[in-house]
């Protein structure tokens, strides 16, 4: 076989071409590389620009929001500062009225204890005018309300109210009936008796026996005996207001049947 043969000069060139081949390729090679560092270097500082700039909008959000909030809370205290500044004024105005008060209960207070009194001496004056049922006992409860009254450790309300109280225990007397028992004298003889009161407007009375029925007379202010044909009805009556038997309609006398009545001498009232 015949060899192929070269020149000195070809290998030469062929020497060089083949150094500047492995040249081109290492700068290739080292551009590419520089390449690739500088977008790595790109890349990473994008990257740190983008954490920046999101820290910075978390940050952003975050002091927004405190600011918000601190806006939300004026807005909050603000109107709170409002309604008490509201409430201020009311208590100002109702201390004002309480002070304004007091003096008026001080003013009331010396005006009412002499009303009272009136007011007692009044109702005795009435009772002792007005027939004559349970006339001591309502004189003795009368007595003790003047005690209440003459109290200084009794208060002004304790006295308004036991004030009140008798005078309404005196007006439901004129719209109900009632049966007691008393003792009377009756021609120099005291006895036992059955008073019936209706309302304020008829008082009579009847022996136990109830043979004897008599009823007060308001003009001459005595009793007078009644017809023996009253004592049943009376009786009846007496039954009936002492719930002891159902209502019914009963025929009694009236003050002008009394005025040829004979009067029986009054005791026990």
């Amino acid at each position: 076989m015949r060899l192929k043969q070269f020149s000195p000069l070809a290998i030469i060139l062929s020497g060089l071409f083949s150094m500047m081949s492995s040249a081109q390729e290492s700068a290739a090679n080292h551009v590419l590389t520089d390449s690739l560092n500088n977008n790595r270097q790109t890349l990473d500082i994008g990257k740190s620009s983008q954490e920046r700039v999101d820290h910075l909008m978390s940050e952003t959000d975050k002091l927004l929001n405190e600011y918000q909030a601190l806006l939300q809370k004026s807005e909050y205290q603000k109107s709170y500062n409002n309604e008490l500044r509201i409430l201020k004024e009311e208590q100002v105005e109702e201390l004002i009225s309480l002070d304004q008060q007091l003096k008026d209960i001080v003013i009331t207070k010396q005006k009412l204890l002499p009303l009272l009194r009136e007011m007692v001496s009044t109702l005795t004056q009435f009772i002792k005018l007005d027939l004559p049922f349970k006339k001591k006992q309502r004189l003795i409860a009368l007595d003790k309300l003047n005690q209440v009254l003459s109290s200084s450790s009794t208060s002004i309300s304790e006295k308004y109210r036991r004030v009140m109280e008798m005078y309404q225990a005196e007006n439901d007397y004129n719209y109900d009936l009632e049966v007691y028992r008393d003792t009377v004298e009756l021609n120099n003889e005291r006895l036992s008796v059955q008073i019936l009161r209706i309302g304020r407007s008829h008082l009579y009375l009847q022996t136990m026996d109830g043979k004897t029925s008599a009823m007060w007379n308001k003009e001459s202010k005595a009793w007078g005996v009644l017809d023996n044909r009253y004592h049943l009805n009376i009786r009846k009556a007496m039954r009936v207001a002492s719930k002891k038997s159902a209502p019914e309609l009963l025929e009694l006398p009236y003050s002008a049947e009394l005025s040829n009545a004979r009067p029986i001498k009054n005791g026990g009232f």
